[in-house]
Parts: C-alpha cells; structure tokens; sequence
C-alpha cells in the first residue's frame, strides 16, 4: 500500500496529490550541559521540546500522471494554496498523518513557502509544521478552610459542699421553705455553711449561706448559688 499524506483542517481531510520525496523530523532536545567542580561537564536531562516536521511538494495541474496519488484530495493548485493559508489565518491547528510511519500529529503550520512553475503552472511549495499541545487556563476556585476550632471544654459542675465558697444571685429567705423573704443578693460571695440533704417537696431553698467572716445571710435556692 502506497503512502498516503493526509493533512486535517477545520475537521475536513486533504490527501495530498503527490508525495514528497522526502521528508525531515526535528526532535529538539532541553537537555543542558553544566560545569561540576571536581567532575567537569555534566549533563541535565530535560523533555524533549516540540517535533517539528518539513517537507517539499508541488500541487500538479495535470493529475493523470502515475506519481499523483489515485485517491489524491483533487483541488486546483490555487485552491490548495488558499486552503492552507486559511488555515494559518484562523490561528487553527492542523493535523498531519502520514500512513505506514508513526507520524501522527497535531501541528502549527509554521512555514508555508509556495511558487509558480512557468512552465507547468504547477504550484511548488515546502512547508514546516511544529507540534502543537492543547493547553488551557484553568480557573481554580481559591476557598479558603476555616481553621479547626479546638474542642469545647467539657464544662464540670462543682458539687456544693458545706463550707464551700459560691457566688449567690438570688433573694435571701428566713428558712428553707421561703419564709420572710429578704434582700436580694448580687454576684455575692458567701460561704454555705448549712444544705438540706434531702428537702420536702416545698422546701425550694435548701442552702444556708453566711458572709466570708461567718456572718448570717439566709437561705436560698439552688439556682442562686455557684461554686467558685
């Protein structure tokens, strides 16, 4: 099977009417070459840069002769031409296929030279294609993570104990049943020095507190005292 040139533009595929007698593959290498003291030159290897592939041809007027390819893209020479330079113009890449060789690449035209044969009226031209990658920008939504908050402390109740010292907020009565309510007490610091272990269902006020010097203040309910 004879090799076949297919050029890809704008999603449609030209076979080229004739082969080029040969054709040129430039693999450019980043590779870098440094002084080491003590080891003299060395060299860093790096990706290889992009293919670049070239070619001469001509696209004949006369297509009945045995070099054109039978199953060529048949266009006028100018029409090639126009096409390719389209092409260009589009700021498009191009694909290049080469049958029976592992050449098949997505590529810029690069270099696209044509002339006139005033003899034939054939359109020769050379031309160079250099590989192209698809790249894109990429938009990255930048979100900030909320920092980790330390876990709460476990809040610990203090028991209440006689002679404890606690803050009272509350109204102050004459017994543990509420009797003779009396003054109100306001972020006091007192000292429990009586609690009813196990009060009656009316007995709402089951400590007894007394000033820091021993002091008697009264009695108060539960909710009213804190240990401090």
């Amino acid at each position: 099977m004879a090799i076949r040139f297919y050029l890809e533009i704008g999603g449609k595929r030209y076979i080229l009417p004739v082969n080029p007698g040969s054709i040129k593959m430039d693999i450019p290498s980043n590779n870098q070459s440094n002084e080491v003291v003590k080891l003299g030159e060395i060299t860093q290897l790096a990706i290889n840069g992009l293919k670049s592939l070239s070619f001469d041809s001509f696209f004949p007027v006369d297509t009945k002769f045995g070099y054109v390819n039978d199953i060529a893209t048949h266009l006028e020479p100018k029409a090639y031409v126009d096409v390719i330079e389209q092409a260009m113009n589009d700021l498009k890449p191009v694909r290049i296929i080469v049958t029976d060789t592992n050449i098949n690449m997505l590529a810029s035209i690069d270099s696209f030279k044509w002339s006139i044969d005033d003899a034939t009226l054939d359109y020769n031209y050379s031309i160079t294609l250099k590989e192209y990658k698809e790249y894109g920008a990429k938009f990255i939504k930048n979100v900030t993570k909320p920092k980790p908050q330390p876990a709460p402390r476990p809040t610990t109740t203090q028991k209440i104990t006689v002679g404890c010292r606690v803050r009272v907020n509350g109204r102050l009565h004459r017994d543990s049943y509420g009797s003779g309510p009396g003054q109100t007490e306001v972020n006091a610091e007192r000292i429990v020095s009586i609690i009813v272990s196990n009060p009656h269902s009316n007995q709402n006020y089951p400590y007894h507190v007394t000033t820091i010097g021993g002091g008697w203040r009264g009695w108060v309910s539960k909710s009213a005292v804190k240990r401090i």
